[in-house]
């Protein structure tokens, strides 16, 4: 359980955000403080401005935004600009700025762990994602650039200034495609056919290096975890584990018969 709330003080608003030292998601606010301290200069995204262990609460300051979510639905103004800002955001931080930072590979790692666990589950099941899962390797999605590793809707913010990329608490150095390869999804889910979210992911130059083979294996891996999730994770999020799984597979079934 954690914060997350606009500060009023004398200087202006802030963005507060604080968990207790004991939760487990601690060392995500450790890391997006951790992160936020290496971005270079000019990177959109909010700057760290205090952080601090108070009455057993890690406290992050954050200087306060005024905006919105990006609208990533197809037609949306925020597309182009969001699309643009995922690209600068590859160029800026290759080479990766913060020498801490864990490989994406890791959070794979785990992912094709649940991955494994439901197709044990349910042999037989999911024939043509198992098939794709299997050609995925951890070796392809490594490199040398800081990813957000979690971009969607709500993290990007829309302000008067432009896009601004917020919430690095999941950031990862590794290949620069590995972020596009995940926002694909968003964009399905958002309403864009499948075929028309890869075409808007092409537009992003990083998007073009990517390997055919390794791009599916990772959509099918994260499809089945997120259908490990939809069945087996915490009941507040199946919901949207399972509309995640759904998309998933159709951006698998797609890739698959598309090359």
């Amino acid at each position: 359980m954690g914060v997350a709330s606009r500060l009023d003080t004398d200087t202006g608003p802030v963005f507060l955000k604080a968990a207790p030292l004991r939760s487990p998601a601690i060392g995500h606010y450790q890391r997006e403080a951790a992160v936020n301290a290496a971005l270079p200069a000019g990177i959109p995204a909010p700057r760290l401005l205090w952080s601090g262990e108070v009455a057993g609460w890690l406290l992050l300051s954050f200087g306060h935004l005024d905006g919105r979510d990006a609208d990533l639905a197809p037609g949306s103004p925020d597309l182009t600009p969001v699309l643009r800002t995922v690209g600068e955001l590859a160029d800026r931080l290759t080479p990766n700025p913060w020498d801490r930072a864990p490989s994406v590979a890791e959070r794979f790692t785990a992912l094709r762990e649940k991955a494994d666990e439901l197709l044990a589950q349910c042999p037989g099941e999911f024939p043509v994602l198992e098939a794709a899962a299997a050609g995925f390797s951890l070796a392809a999605v490594d490199g040398g650039t800081l990813l957000h590793a979690d971009l969607h809707a709500g993290n990007f913010f829309v302000t008067a200034d432009g896009v601004s990329v917020i919430d690095w608490s999941l950031a990862s150095r590794g290949a620069p495609w590995v972020d596009v390869a995940m926002l694909v999804p968003r964009l399905v889910a958002a309403g864009h056919g499948v075929a028309g979210a890869e075409s808007l992911a092409g537009t992003v130059p990083g998007w073009k290096a990517a390997p055919e083979g390794a791009v599916t294996g990772l959509a099918a891996v994260r499809a089945l975890f997120a259908e490990h999730q939809a069945r087996s994770g915490p009941p507040r999020l199946r919901a949207a584990r399972a509309i995640a799984a759904v998309v998933g597979r159709a951006w698998v079934e797609y890739r698959i018969g598309a090359l």
